[in-house]
């Protein structure tokens, strides 16, 4: 069962050792059973597959690296998809944050809280209701 789901920003440290954040949203997640919410997975994938250099992972190497640390994704049903851009607008987000706004609510969908390490973001979590831990 996840207790938590992550989006992008906590979900590339914790995944790459060499990441200068790696050792704390490690130890922030700890134990816990987690999962990315909404598109954090593909994000996460173009992020990690995109890197500069050395840093860069091979296309294959980041879908074993998702599937072998991740439980799942909370994604969103076809009814909560098709009435999203609705609820985006009824709470007042647009442009780029309206990416923020579907793993919110992916995260809200799902019950469970969301962590993030971006600090950006936080608004437009809280904007849709979703209970958020603030990582470093």
């Amino acid at each position: 069962m996840t207790d938590v789901l992550l989006d992008t920003s906590v979900a590339v440290p914790l995944l790459l050792t060499s990441h200068a954040a790696h050792r704390a949203a490690n130890d922030a997640i700890g134990e816990r059973s987690v999962a990315l919410a909404g598109h954090a997975v593909h994000e996460t994938y173009a992020v990690l597959t995109r890197l500069p250099g050395d840093a860069r992972v091979a296309p294959r190497d980041a879908v074993r690296l998702l599937r072998d640390r991740f439980d799942t994704a909370a994604v969103l049903d076809a009814r909560a998809a098709r009435s999203a851009p609705a609820v985006l607008a009824d709470a007042g987000i647009a442009g780029g944050a309206a990416y923020d706004g579907l793993v919110a609510l992916a995260a809200r969908s799902a019950g469970l809280p969301l962590a993030s390490r971006d600090r950006r973001a936080l608004n437009t979590y809280q904007l849709l209701g979703v209970s958020v831990e603030v990582l470093g």
